[in-house]
């Protein structure tokens, strides 16, 4: 049995929408910034004693 292809996102509202909010934020693309932020907020794993 096929599987149904992911949609399209191929909103160029919402897409023009979403990077005015980035740009508002001053988000960053630096993939630094994005795995600071993310140790930030997800606890890191710990590897099971045993």
């Amino acid at each position: 049995m096929k599987r149904e292809p992911p949609p399209k996102w191929d909103d160029p509202e919402e897409s023009k929408r979403f990077l005015e909010t980035a740009k508002a934020v001053e988000a960053s693309d630096d993939p630094k910034d994005f795995e600071r932020a993310i140790k930030a907020v997800a606890p890191s794993r710990s590897k099971p004693s045993g």
